[in-house]
């Protein structure tokens, strides 16, 4: 049986009338031991990874959190495994522990056909009842509903260790799970015990899966992947994987340069760039591929970001033309309406070539037009007196956003909004803020997909919204619901629902252009730049990577499941 998979149609061909569905593969976890004193694993058959500097690593493996909240590296792609998987560069649908699906004739059923001889990393066997398990309690989990989806769900039925079938509430009914809502398979011999919030589950004692590696140790400066010698697919080559932690870009930088990891995903420069591969010109590579775009987003339940003019002034402010230079030199401009270079062919006409005008003049007639009235000092007050500022949280420990904000702040700064740059000490205080809507501004990413869909709807659909202090959903960080934007949250969760379940994909373009059309004018969230997946690797002891000669997959090791596709492509070097 194949470790990975050929590629099948493309993701969103498959899309046209039946789910946007996405049941990711997780990793497979056995023990949760003391850490590691080694300070670097063997050459000969083990890879060392670093998927990004953010501090400490985080001793949680519960697979349904994905990697925008803490948990450990490794629990979703190594442990443990969804039913199909999207890749995120081709877009094709991939089939995983299924090996196919099929509709009904009236489309209210959905088939899985199982891999046979697939087994637990404890050696029990998968079995039907335990898919059936993980389905009702996905069901029963709050926290993985997206927009009334997984309601649709009424049934599961298993007649043998082979099938599962879905049935759907209503007939027509063809959105069951999509991308960006990593689902993955959890054996009911371990999970039925757990009592209480599954979101404070840590899964951190016996994590069982049925993924490729186990988990030999944990601490937070290393964890320490095992291969599953009872894997269903092909052994990997790999045969150990070391995780690595690092406090910072320029901690990470260092030691990849000098050797001590074979993959790594951190912020990048020219300088680092030609540190790295004059080191060993004929082994150290890079590939960046644009992913998604960042965003600065505005907490939209905080005054004064509810007011459309204050965020037109805002976006009018920034020049973006500044941002991609030294450490984010490979961050471009981003479209007005959000969307990818990669996926241009979505953006409506009127779109395709526009840019964001920088003008200080245009920002400053915005905030006299909301009301507001330029002091002596150059700042901005509203009509009782409280001067217009805000502050904008990041990570200081990501240099290439610490500093896109720094140039941001002196941007708004001089258009007189008086803003400042809240650089926060490690990721996980930044993720509680965003998340938990404890924030005024904030530069975060986008989520990815094969169709501009999959980000609007993780970044715009209402479901994924909240009153601060509940935890939002995909990267809808700015919180646009229908209590910040009234019919137009109505208006863009119908464009959603028209995508999803529209089998013409005109209407479904059609769909995703009217969301560019509120993007564009209403600037629920403001578009920065184009992220760029970070991807620095050695072939010196290990081939296989993706680039642009074989791009078979993303490349960065904090893509997870992703990642697991890429170690398992990778071969001894010779």
């Amino acid at each position: 049986m194949r470790s990975y998979l050929a590629s099948s149609p493309r993701r969103h061909r498959f899309a046209f009338g039946l789910v946007s569905l996405l049941l990711l593969l997780g990793l497979v976890l056995t023990a949760c031991g003391g850490g590691s004193s080694s300070s670097s694993g063997p050459k000969t058959d083990t890879l060392n990874v670093l998927p990004a500097p953010n501090g400490p690593n985080v001793d949680n493996f519960n697979p349904f959190f994905n990697y925008n909240t803490p948990a450990a590296w490794g629990s979703q792609g190594l442990l443990y495994e969804g039913l199909y998987r999207t890749n995120l560069y081709t877009g094709n649908y991939e089939p995983w522990l299924a090996t196919s699906y099929e509709f009904s004739s009236d489309g209210s059923q959905l088939t899985f056909h199982l891999r046979p001889n697939v087994k637990w990393n404890d050696g029990q066997p998968f079995t039907s009842a335990d898919v059936k398990f993980t389905f009702d309690l996905l069901k029963a989990h709050p926290a993985l509903d997206q927009g009334g989806v997984l309601p649709l769900v009424k049934d599961v039925a298993t007649p043998d260790d082979q099938t599962v079938t879905f049935t759907l509430t209503g007939p027509n009914s063809t959105a069951l799970f999509y991308i960006g809502q990593q689902t993955y398979i959890v054996p009911q011999h371990v999970w039925s015990t757990i009592s209480g919030d599954l979101t404070k589950f840590t899964n951190d004692k016996n994590p069982v899966g049925t993924g490729p590696y186990k988990l030999r140790s944990f601490s937070p400066d290393l964890i320490i992947y095992d291969v599953n010698p009872s894997y269903w697919g092909s052994q990997p080559a790999v045969k150990h994987i070391y995780v690595y932690s690092a406090k910072d870009n320029t901690t990470a930088v260092t030691n990849m340069i000098q050797g001590k990891y074979d993959w790594m995903g951190t912020g990048w420069t020219p300088a680092f760039d030609q540190q790295f591969k004059s080191k060993d010109p004929q082994h150290n590579k890079t590939w960046f591929f644009p992913s998604n775009t960042v965003m600065l987003y505005l907490n939209l339940y905080k005054a004064p970001f509810n007011n459309l003019l204050v965020r037109e002034a805002i976006s009018a402010a920034i020049n973006r033309d500044n941002l991609p230079q030294g450490v984010a030199l490979y961050a471009k401009p981003a479209n007005p309406t959000g969307i990818i270079p990669a996926r241009k062919d979505w953006i409506a006409p009127e779109y395709q070539n526009a840019t964001f005008q920088y003008s200080v003049s245009q920002a400053q007639a915005y905030l006299k037009q909301a009301g507001y009235t330029q002091h002596s000092d150059g700042y901005f007050y509203d009509s009782s007196g409280k001067v217009l500022g805000f502050s904008i949280i990041v990570p200081s420990s990501w240099s290439d956003w610490a500093q896109d904000v720094q140039f941001i702040v002196n941007d708004l700064n001089k258009a007189g909004i008086k803003a400042t740059m809240n650089g926060v000490a490690d990721a996980n205080t930044y993720f509680s803020a965003i998340y938990g809507g404890n924030y005024e501004a904030a530069i975060s990413w986008t989520d990815k997909g094969p169709t501009p869909y999959y980000p609007y709807r993780d970044m715009l659909s209402s479901s994924n919204s909240g009153p601060i202090g509940k935890s939002v959903s995909g990267s809808n960080f700015e919180r646009w619901d229908t209590h910040t934007a009234g019919a137009l949250a109505t208006q863009v969760d119908q464009l959603l629902k028209q995508y999803m379940t529209s089998t013409d994909p005109n209407v479904q373009k059609q769909a995703i252009q009217g969301i560019e059309k509120i993007m564009v004018e209403q600037l629920p969230a403001i578009p920065l730049t184009v992220n760029v997946d970070w991807d620095e690797y050695t072939t010196k002891h290990w081939t296989g990577w993706p680039d642009d000669s074989n791009p078979y997959d993303v490349g960065p090791p904090y893509q997870l499941p992703d990642a697991a596709n890429v170690i398992l492509h990778l071969k001894p070097a010779s």
